[in-house]
């Protein structure tokens, strides 16, 4: 509403330096019509720019609350997440069941340290997007897969543009993700490196919506910065499973 008022303002201010040019025009042999044009427009000027910053502001705002919803959201899932964990290793310890108790510690210790490999991806914003995903999307759950000490920010690549790359190539799977009637969609994304370049490995569990686009889509995200290895796909490829093998070579 502020945005829409702003640019009504900053319109008017603009219509409003008609006033003195006519008086200009109307008045041409007097000199103060000319002072008062040059006047009013230092004074638009100065209220044009005074809107900018308004507008700026609001949408600074607007970002920052965005921000910390999707914070409290993404920490709400993890809270949720890790109590239910807990209450199965509560559960299996009054049952005197040991080695499931164990088995619940080391998966809750997998998640901390995996938690933790995509905190140091050296992406913030690919970071923010892997951990918060099961917070914007319930058709599919996501895996990861991360290769320990790597850091994206190292590897030859624009750091946007490989945030921007893996994003659309987890969106491609997520869009086409048809909730089951039974089980869940589960994709797993492995990423690792080997003598700099990087290899990323998408292996989906699930029903697709138009799964025959799907490798097109890729190969459109991947366009200009990786390549999808069709020679390392899977040959049994179908509606509910399928394997993709990425490459990210070294750039010249």
């Amino acid at each position: 509403m502020l945005f829409r008022k702003t640019t009504l303002w900053g319109l008017a201010s603009l219509l409003s330096l008609t006033v003195p040019a006519a008086a200009v025009i109307i008045w041409h042999p007097s000199w103060w019509p000319l002072i008062v044009f040059v006047l009013w427009t230092f004074a638009v000027c100065a209220i044009i720019v005074a809107l900018q910053r308004l507008k700026h502001r609001e949408q600074c705002d607007r970002l920052l609350t965005h921000s910390q919803v999707s914070a409290i959201r993404t920490l709400s899932h993890h809270r949720h997440d890790w109590m239910n964990e807990l209450q199965i290793l509560y559960g299996y310890l009054r049952l005197n069941k040991l080695e499931r108790a164990v088995d619940v510690v080391d998966r809750i210790r997998g998640r901390m340290e995996q938690d933790s490999r995509v905190s140091q991806i050296g992406i913030p914003e690919l970071a923010t997007f892997l951990l918060s995903f099961r917070t914007v999307c319930d058709t599919m759950r996501l895996d990861l897969e991360i290769q320990d000490g790597l850091q994206l920010e190292r590897l030859p690549y624009r750091a946007d543009m490989l945030s921007r790359t893996i994003t659309g190539l987890v969106n491609v799977i997520r869009f086409r993700a048809v909730n089951p009637l039974s089980g869940e969609n589960v994709l797993k994304l492995v990423l690792s490196q080997s003598e700099g370049a990087l290899k990323i490995v998408m292996a989906y569990q699930g029903e697709l919506a138009a799964a025959d686009s799907v490798s097109a889509e890729i190969k459109k995200c991947l366009e200009g910065i990786g390549q999808l290895d069709d020679g390392e796909e899977p040959t049994e490829q179908s509606e509910i499973a399928r394997t993709m093998v990425i490459h990210f070579p070294l750039t010249a």
